[in-house]
């Protein structure tokens, strides 16, 4: 599939399969939609209509369907008003199929496959009243991470998937510190923020800031600046890291680690790793 929000993406794939040795066939195509995140889509009035034309009458590609991404949700840490969200995103929608179906009355709108959602609206979609095929895309699913615990999305830190394990490399007992610091930075699980703050946050140690990041390390501290317990984090020793956002963090590394739960133990630093995992990556 590709995806496609505005004119002049239309000219450049006509032009281009044109003039390439690639076999005429259709070029399966989702109309990106802006909902209300205002990041990529086309708008959902006339201009969006007429895209949608362009692409039907183009002779190499063939409209499969809509999509759109509720990015809006990541900062909502309310179930009513994430509702809202959801809400309003299928009311665009289905007021963007009818406005479709006026102008477009020899396609077929009900064949359209429907695209929608994000990982913290995941539990809020309700049944679209219409006749089209309607897929959930909730990509953050997979791990989780401390975003996610934001918004509610996922329960607490035993429901996250996605962690780095970092070794302790430095104790610093003087008063201006007070901290550790691993081997685990920016480079591993990148700058990225979220409304609790901090970089990232130590597994099962709520009373633990991150607060300090560099390309290649971290520094923790007590929250409330009492003295550092060395004696529990040893040079040498491993703790997990909660990344942030767990996409830009998984996109740092070329082999994940899988490890199985056992029953009721918590995933830990010595949990068995049972499999490796190779993603798919990289610019071509």
């Amino acid at each position: 599939h590709i995806l496609i929000d505005n004119p002049g993406q239309v000219n450049f794939l006509e032009e281009f399969i044109s003039n390439s040795s690639l076999p005429e066939r259709d070029w399966s195509v989702f109309l990106k939609l802006d909902t209300g995140y205002h990041r990529a889509g086309t708008t959902c009035n006339a201009e969006g209509v007429a895209l949608a034309k362009k692409i039907i009458n183009s002779p190499y590609l063939n409209l499969k369907g809509l999509y759109s991404h509720c990015g809006h949700s990541y900062n909502i840490d309310n179930g009513a008003e994430m509702k809202n969200i959801v809400h309003d995103d299928h009311a665009v929608i289905i007021e963007f199929l009818n406005l479709l179906a006026d102008h477009l009355q020899t396609f077929d709108t009900s064949s359209l496959d429907i695209s929608v959602g994000s990982t913290p609206s995941m539990f809020s979609h309700e049944k679209m009243n219409i006749p089209n095929n309607v897929e959930l895309h909730p990509g953050n699913y997979v791990f989780y991470d401390r975003q996610q615990l934001y918004t509610g999305a996922c329960a607490n830190e035993s429901c996250v998937a996605g962690f780095v394990l970092a070794r302790v490399m430095g104790h610093y007992e003087d008063s201006h510190r007070n901290a550790i610091m691993v081997d685990a930075g920016a480079t591993a699980l990148t700058k990225e923020v979220t409304p609790q703050g901090d970089m990232c946050a130590v597994f099962g140690r709520p009373e633990l800031e991150c607060y300090r990041m560099s390309q290649e390390v971290t520094m923790i501290r007590c929250r409330d600046g009492t003295p550092f317990p060395f004696d529990n984090f040893p040079l040498g020793s491993t703790i997990l890291l909660l990344p942030n956002h767990s996409c830009l963090a998984a996109a740092c590394f070329d082999v994940y680690h899988v490890v199985d739960e056992d029953g009721e133990r918590p995933f830990s630093t010595d949990s068995e790793i049972v499999d490796t995992w190779k993603p798919a990556k990289g610019w071509t």
